[in-house]
């Protein structure tokens, strides 16, 4: 059987030509990887992120995009609380892609590299690391074929945050209809309240009807007796 044939460093397009990691308690530079042979020497890169890796300035931004690095290549890097994380790039790579690749890089490193790195010597990390690295580096040195992920990534957060949009209408559209349900048991509330109020009230205007009708009836059934006495002497018994 034949063996599959490795890809060369010069295989590679130069979009991604060298990486590093250094620790920040020391300043030490405890695994490098250079993809790209075709720019520039590896002692080369390592001088300028050995300059990168000391400067407290650099350092104190967390990120960083140094133009004209080496031979026209840019260096950019990204640090956390312990580690940096240092890629030099084609001057014309763009820089959210290179960010992109250096958090790859970080969350490789931390999830496989942690528990060596604390007490690694200067470069000693660089062969396990390798392992990862070309990968990595090979992926995103062919920039079409990360924007086709980006671009597949970007339609799924479309989707995601329609969905999310709809979810949030359909909650509020639920809270109106409570609402709504919420009111009209309310006015059914004060009709029957309204309604026990008005048959009272009526009740107690005829009783009141009632007894005035009485009233004026013995009062006219008085006046009567007492017109009629007065008309009529043999009514009242004199001779």
């Amino acid at each position: 059987t034949q063996s599959k044939p490795k890809m060369s460093k010069d295989a590679a397009k130069g979009n991604i030509q060298f990486c590093a990691i250094g620790r920040l308690s020391d300043r030490v530079l405890i695994a490098s990887h250079l993809h790209f042979s075709g720019a520039a020497e590896s002692k080369k890169y390592l001088a300028i992120g050995q300059k990168i890796l000391n400067s407290d300035k650099v350092i104190s931004q967390k990120t960083a995009n140094v133009p004209n690095a080496v031979n026209n290549s840019s260096c950019l890097m990204q640090a956390d609380s312990n580690y940096m994380y240092i890629v030099f790039v084609e001057q014309n790579y763009p820089e959210r892609t290179s960010f992109e690749f250096l958090g790859k890089v970080r969350k490789e490193f931390l999830a496989k590299e942690s528990a060596a790195a604390t007490d690694a010597t200067e470069n000693s990390l660089s062969k396990s690391c390798k392992t990862w690295l070309v990968k990595l580096c090979a992926q995103y040195d062919d920039l079409s074929s990360v924007n086709k992920v980006a671009e597949v990534q970007a339609k799924v957060d479309d989707v995601t945050n329609i969905m999310e949009k709809n979810v949030r209408e359909i909650i509020t559209n639920t809270q109106k209809v409570e609402e709504v349900e919420q009111m009209a048991e309310e006015m059914k509330d004060k009709a029957l309240v309204f309604k026990t109020g008005s048959a009272q009230l009526a009740r107690k205007m005829w009783w009141q009807n009632a007894k005035m009708w009485m009233i004026i009836a013995v009062v006219s059934f008085i006046f009567l007796v007492i017109f009629i006495l007065s008309i009529c002497p043999p009514c009242r018994g004199s001779r």
